[in-house]
């Protein structure tokens, strides 16, 4: 386990590693965003409308 996690730290690994977690981040909040906007569509909710 050690191992795994001292050759995941090495920064030839990191350099891609970082970019990926942050695509990753990205998308998924993206997507909650669009699973709230839905959910205030389904329930008649104009999501663009300010308050």
């Amino acid at each position: 386990m050690g191992e795994l996690f001292s050759s995941i730290l090495r920064p030839d690994v990191l350099v891609f590693l970082i970019p990926l977690a942050g695509i990753g981040i990205g998308g998924f909040s993206m997507w909650l965003k669009h699973q709230e906007r839905m959910e205030k569509i389904r329930q008649g909710i104009d999501p663009d409308k300010r308050h």
